[in-house]
């Protein structure tokens, strides 16, 4: 993914789903070559390679397709 595509999805009205290493991610915050994630329905956040980030298109809900809850706002 390159860093127009990540704060594109970043700044959308609802949140979008990518996925890292097939996990699904929030991209929490974006610089030229790498990421800030966290994993859905957990609280755990990496720095991740841009590149290796792919795009889902799938809005995230209060219950994913992966039976993951994600904690209100």
């Amino acid at each position: 993914m390159d860093r127009q595509t990540a704060e594109q999805i970043m700044k959308a009205p609802e949140k979008i789903e990518v996925q890292y290493q097939d996990v699904p991610v929030w991209i929490e915050s974006v610089n030229e070559t790498s990421a800030e994630v966290s994993v859905i329905g957990t609280k755990h956040r990496m720095k991740v390679p841009l590149s290796e980030l792919e795009y889902t298109g799938r809005p995230i809900e209060a219950e994913n397709i992966y039976g993951m809850q994600v904690e209100p706002e």
